[in-house]
């Protein structure tokens, strides 16, 4: 019995230690709607300098790309609740916690992707926005502006008049909504996984995001056309649960505060290439490739100047959000 007995207590000990080293581990699920595009690069980017620095035994990242852990509004949830540890999407999907998320998408801010980014990293900018969402569960960590946005659709679009009339999936806020209803065009906001059959189905005419992530998806199986407007940017954000956040040991926190602009940057630096490559690897599979005629263009540029004042306009602290942000974009100018 005392052999026993013994014998039990070592199997016990033993199970409490084990429990207690696999308890010392901190696993992040990190979640994105694309996969091998620019954001997900990014994602693997940052994985693989935080493990360089803390040992995966304490902390691993692993990362879900294309919506394995679920569409975007879920994933939001998922990281409010804290089932789900972090994400990278495009702010305009977080309208719904806080309006303010969505000025980022206005048109005619950022000169290229490189300014873009530089002004979300703004200091006195990053004071106010990056503050967004912590009443709601969550906290800001990093961004990016590492696309241009395209418009791809069933039909050619060669002239700002051939939008007039079509459903484009896009993103769910008040400046999209008066974007498009200044194109004459419908916002149609839906997850990234029901944008094919949509488009198969006839749902929406076109779609609007970043080139990479429709040739990752093989949009040009059922809409050959991009069309290339260059007027706003695609800049997803980095964001985490709050209270998982808050308790993380020191050493993995700093690890991941510190790395994340570094990757975030870096991964900057190669977007262009890899959004050139998109374009490329649309065209070798029979896609095409338009661009507005100069007339059309500056006719686009003008139209979309006064989007973001207009759709703020009844929104007072998107609007002082909205302006904040102007005004950052023309401190990072004089500097770039």
């Amino acid at each position: 019995m005392l052999k026993f007995a013994a014998t039990a207590a070592g199997i016990v000990c033993a199970l409490t230690f084990a429990g207690e080293a696999a308890a010392q581990q901190i696993v992040a699920k990190y979640s994105t709607p694309t996969i091998n595009d620019v954001v997900h690069d990014g994602m693997k980017l940052l994985q693989q300098r935080v493990h360089a620095r803390v040992d995966t035994g304490k902390f691993r990242i692993d990362i879900f790309p294309a919506g394995q852990l679920g569409a975007i509004p879920r994933v939001i949830e998922g990281v409010q609740l804290g089932t789900i540890e972090m994400a990278t999407v495009p702010p305009e999907f977080i309208v719904g916690l806080d309006t303010r998320f969505g000025i980022v998408s206005a048109p005619g801010i950022f000169d290229s992707k490189m300014h873009g980014f530089h002004t979300l990293y703004d200091p006195e900018f990053k004071k106010e926005y990056w503050e967004l969402g912590k009443n709601k569960g969550i906290v800001l960590i990093g961004a990016q502006c590492n696309a241009e946005v395209v418009y791809v659709s069933r039909r050619q679009v060669t002239k700002l008049a051939d939008l007039r009339g079509m459903k484009i999936r896009s993103y769910p806020s008040a400046i999209e909504r008066e974007a498009f209803k200044r194109l004459g065009a419908t916002v149609a906001p839906m997850p990234l996984d029901e944008v094919l059959p949509g488009l198969q189905q006839g749902v929406i005419d076109a779609t609007k995001g970043g080139a990479s992530v429709f040739v990752a998806f093989k949009t040009y199986t059922i809409a050959k056309y991009i069309t290339r407007t260059k007027d706003t940017l695609v800049c997803p954000i980095h964001f985490a649960n709050k209270g998982w956040w808050d308790k993380l040991p020191a050493d993995v926190r700093t690890a991941l505060e510190q790395e994340y602009p570094k990757a975030d940057l870096d991964n900057m630096k190669h977007s262009n290439e890899g959004e050139i490559e998109a374009f490329e690897a649309w065209k070798k599979n029979g896609g095409e490739i338009n661009e507005l005629p100069p007339a059309e263009a500056a006719e686009l540029k003008k139209l979309m100047s006064t989007v973001g004042e207009t759709a703020l306009e009844n929104d007072p602290p998107a609007k002082a959000m909205y302006d904040l942000m102007v005004k950052a974009a023309q401190r990072t100018r004089a500097k770039l």
